[in-house]
């Protein structure tokens, strides 16, 4: 998977920009602030429809009505043209020129991998973020997850509201309730085996990305924790019906499930290093990336935003040298490339940031 020529347009600080990337390694260098986050940020909302970190109205350049993204990529061996359009109103998505109405059908047409600064709080933040992170890879292989995801949501809400009614209601009915949790509990069900085989399949590629970037030889991994252990679910659902009534919420599900980072089996947040809790989140991105492989026999375009930063370097050029032998595309912006090693830039491609335009630089021995 290739993006040959990505065009914004009125996209944050970005009036007009036309970019022809490489299939390795793409140095975005520039100053802080000059948009090199603005850009890679671009990337990520073309294949996600959505940004990690505002609203869709802040992506559109100040005093624009409008902000599109452009991309003609390659995907097994063929050309194709992606477009998102976003306004006041809502976004339009088109696949060679023609719109896909739903967007759970547009997410996958191009997969990303990201590393974001913010990342770095997965390990030791809320497990509603932990839940985001696996749940927006989760929808660009697993289309199924996706849609079953949405049905989930629906049913939480509909389930909330008639909490808050039947706890506010003079006669209420708890048959409704009972039709209701049933339909919950298996849409939960259903989520919470489908993010646990995920793990399982997932934690052999990230315990040997992690000792790749580490050079240690330890025990890197994921567990699940599920909100709801046993398989009598529908019977500890129906047990929290007091709790819930009184909370006017549900208490327990899918919504409420957990993934922990752990090393040497115990729990990264507390027993590991800033180092190593950095190391961690490269090493599941790189195992993320293996894993779109293995599924779609195409590698992602990874996304590393200021990556460099507090990475020592072995490790930065351990991981620029990961991603060339994978020959996956890799987007890298950075404010320098000074501990890179020589090889690596003359196999790369330059481009430099200065007040909202990018340019590719010309590299000579």
């Amino acid at each position: 998977m290739k993006i040959d020529k990505i065009t914004l347009t009125n996209f944050r600080n970005y009036r007009k920009q036309s970019l022809e990337l490489g299939l390795g390694i793409n140095f975005i260098i520039g100053p802080n602030g000059a948009g090199k986050t603005n850009f890679l940020e671009s990337v990520y909302v073309l294949a996600l429809a959505k940004s990690y970190k505002v609203s869709d109205s802040d992506l559109i350049h100040y005093g624009s009505d409008f902000a599109k993204i452009h991309a003609a990529i390659s995907l097994g061996g063929s050309a194709n043209q992606l477009s998102l359009v976003i306004t006041e109103l809502g976004k339009k998505a088109l696949l060679n020129g023609v719109e896909i109405k739903r967007l759970s059908d547009y997410i996958g047409k191009l997969n990303v991998v990201s590393f974001l600064p913010e990342d770095l709080n997965l390990i030791k933040g809320a497990p509603r973020d932990r839940r985001y992170y696996f749940d927006v890879f989760l929808g660009q292989i697993d289309r199924d997850y996706l849609d079953e995801l949405s049905q989930y949501k629906h049913l939480l809400k509909q389930r909330n509201e008639l909490l808050k009614h039947i706890s506010e209601a003079k006669h209420p009915d708890i048959d409704l309730l009972d039709v209701i949790t049933e339909q919950f509990v298996e849409s939960s069900q259903r989520i919470s085996h489908r993010r646990k085989a995920f793990i399982e399949r997932m934690n052999g590629l990230l315990e040997t990305t992690y000792r790749y970037l580490s050079q240690k030889d330890e025990h890197a991994l994921l567990a699940f924790a599920p909100s709801i252990e046993t398989q009598d679910a529908l019977s500890i659902v129906k047990s929290k019906y007091r709790q819930d009534l009184l909370q006017k919420t549900t208490t327990i599900g899918a919504h409420r499930d957990d993934y922990l980072f752990q090393l040497e089996h115990y729990p990264a947040r507390v027993h590991a290093s800033q180092g190593e809790q950095r190391t961690f989140i490269l090493a599941l991105i790189l195992a993320l990336g293996e894993t779109i492989y293995n599924t779609k026999k195409e590698w992602p375009v990874f996304l590393l935003d200021d990556v460099f930063s507090e990475l020592d370097q072995s490790r930065q050029n351990r991981l620029m040298e990961y991603l060339m032998q994978k020959k996956a595309q890799t987007i890298v912006t950075a404010t320098g490339t000074q501990e890179i090693r020589k090889y690596v830039i003359q196999q790369a491609k330059l481009f430099s940031v200065n007040e909202g335009t990018i340019k590719e630089e010309r590299l000579h021995d």
